[in-house]
């Protein structure tokens, strides 16, 4: 059940252009949800195009196919549907009671959605549960999105049942799992590992658990989403009511820390892993590492890179008589914080998150001025907006477990589509128009229809989740240069294309990082390697993000079954 036919690295896609749309449909509230649903379910069992509307599309998340495929349009979805359903062997095809409900976005987009369990018996033998959207048609009822998802391999634990408990160290010569990087990925991935009673280690170069955000980012950082979206595996929460609702560095620092001493997560700080080679013989890894000078050499099974994408390869724009400038540039990368140059003038280049962190810590710090240089439109979206189409889903009340299959079971152009529509409706809501319309005032261009999931995906970054910051344009107390671009450096600051100067004392650029996984992969286990491995993040053909949380194309079968030695996946 793996991937082993998919050729690595796959050619990016953008998520803009899969052809996934929504339904357009006129569904009443009185119609019979559960009776249309559980009439439609038994088309699963050997599925037909004439089941199916024209752009029909299907999700899976590990349950048939042994990876993340979404197919798209009728004919391919029902063509592979029967091949993989017929190779898993479905059976007990069952509508979830009280899960049937409509879902309308936006003008147009409708659907009958309803939730469904069923167990499959053919290799992976497994519980599994999905959703069918299903829209009228021509007289009938017709499935447009079927999502399935692995829940409960047989004779397996609970993936999701992380509860607290004492740390268990391993042997390094004997492991199942290597995790480099003790970020939000490599400490979620060390509980799930732990939940399922894997032996694992997880090895960060940092001093202490939490330093990558407490002490490796700028002071004033903190998170653009909410406390919910950002919960970590297991129970109870890494994150309270205590907490604030936007998290920054030191809150997400000591909820890692919490996260480590409640699930007893087996971590190795301090240690940094220098390179990692892969027996094909034998079917293992060996990680070698350093720490105070010795070299540390483990042996497992699987590798896992939770080292993140950004913050390493800093891109700073070039201007001509760099020499000539009395005061200081630093990239965000280096930002730490205002007070060195409090009471001076600062320029930030750039728009984004970063950006407005950094403006809103010099006006804290007592600016003489402060000065934003926008080069292009940004999408900005209110924190009111993020706040009404997240906070209905991921809220202290809803397992987290619950959230994520909510929002990752859709595929992800449908994710984006939903999205688009959400955000199109909070723009056009009091207040958020006036918003917009004071900080266009103050020279700050927005795009305020943002394509979210085309940002994310396709680059990392460029938008502006407002909590707080925006209101400092608005009000004035931020500066903004929009109408032309810097061309050169003078003693006291910067010329800019239209014949103006702005003077400075510190000018920061927060203008981004070159993004590519694969570069740390290449130091860790060389280029060789490297070079068959799936490029990271965009979207494949398919529309599935590439590179992350699935096989990237070195020795994995995707299969589901037993070891000689051990209960685990192989």
């Amino acid at each position: 059940m793996g991937s082993a036919g998919i050729k690595f690295p796959t050619i990016p896609v953008s998520v803009t252009e899969h052809p996934a749309t929504l339904p357009e449909a006129d569904i009443s509230d009185a119609i019979e949800k559960e009776v249309i649903a559980s009439a439609a379910l038994p088309a699963l069992v050997d599925l037909e195009p004439a089941a199916l509307t024209e752009n029909a599309i299907w999700r899976d998340l590990m349950a048939l196919s042994g990876t993340f495929r979404t197919i798209h349009s009728r004919d391919l979805v029902a063509k592979t549907w029967r091949h993989l359903s017929g190779r898993a062997n479905i059976t007990d095809l069952k509508v979830t009671p009280g899960t049937c409900t409509i879902l309308r976005f936006g003008p147009k987009a409708c659907w009958l959605q309803a939730n469904f369990t069923f167990k499959t018996s053919g290799a992976c033998p497994a519980t599994c549960s999905g959703s069918l959207g299903l829209v009228p048609h021509e007289g009938a009822w017709k499935i447009w999105l079927i999502t399935t998802l692995l829940e409960q391999p047989y004779g397996f634990p609970d993936v999701d049942d992380l509860r607290p408990g004492p740390v268990q160290v391993y042997h390094p010569d004997r492991l199942d799992c290597v995790v480099v990087g003790a970020g939000v990925a490599g400490l979620g991935m060390a509980g799930r590992l732990k939940a399922i009673g894997l032996s694992y280690a997880v090895i960060d170069e940092h001093a202490s658990v939490g330093d990558v955000w407490a002490k490796a980012r700028y002071d004033s950082v903190k998170l653009h989403t909410s406390r919910d979206f950002n919960q970590m595996p297991g129970t109870p929460r890494t994150f309270g009511p205590e907490d604030p609702y936007y998290l920054n560095g030191q809150d997400i620092a000591t909820g890692f820390q919490k996260y480590v001493k409640t699930f007893g997560i087996n971590v190795m700080n301090s240690t940094k892993v220098v390179s990692a080679s892969f027996d094909t013989a034998t079917k293992t890894w060996t990680v070698l590492a350093e720490r105070d000078g010795s070299t540390l050499t483990f042996h497992a099974r699987h590798l896992v890179l939770a080292t993140g994408s950004m913050g390493t390869n800093p891109i700073t724009p070039e201007y001509a008589d760099r020499q000539k400038f009395q005061g200081d540039t630093i990239h965000a990368l280096d930002w730490k914080n205002a007070s060195p140059w409090k009471g001076k003038k600062g320029i930030v280049i750039g728009s984004a998150n970063t950006a407005h962190d950094i403006v809103a810590d010099m006006v804290k710090a007592d600016f003489e001025s402060v000065t934003l240089v926008q080069r292009s439109k940004t999408w900005v979206m209110p924190g009111s907006t993020f706040s009404t189409l997240t906070d209905p889903v991921f809220n202290p009340e809803t397992p987290t477990e619950i959230s994520d299959r909510i929002l990752m079971g859709y595929p992800v152009p449908v994710q984006r589509l939903i999205a688009m529509e959400g955000i199109r409706v909070c723009a056009d809501t009091h207040p958020n128009p006036v918003f917009f319309d004071k900080l266009e005032a103050r020279g700050f261009k927005t795009e305020r229809y943002g394509d979210l999931w085309g940002l994310i995906y396709d680059r990392e970054g460029g938008h502006f989740f407002d909590v707080g910051s925006g209101k400092l344009i608005a009000d004035g107390e931020v500066k903004v240069k929009s109408d032309a671009l810097p061309v050169a450096y003078n003693e006291t600051g910067l010329d800019f294309a239209d014949g103006s100067k702005i003077h400075a004392d510190v000018i920061v650029y927060a203008t981004g990082y070159k993004s590519d996984l694969k570069d740390c992969a290449r130091r860790i286990v060389g280029e060789e390697v490297a070079a068959n491995l799936e490029g990271f993040w965009q979207c494949d053909g398919e529309g599935e993000p590439r590179g992350a949380w699935r096989d990237i194309g070195r020795e994995y079968s995707g299969s589901c079954s037993k070891t000689a030695n051990t209960d685990e996946f192989a």
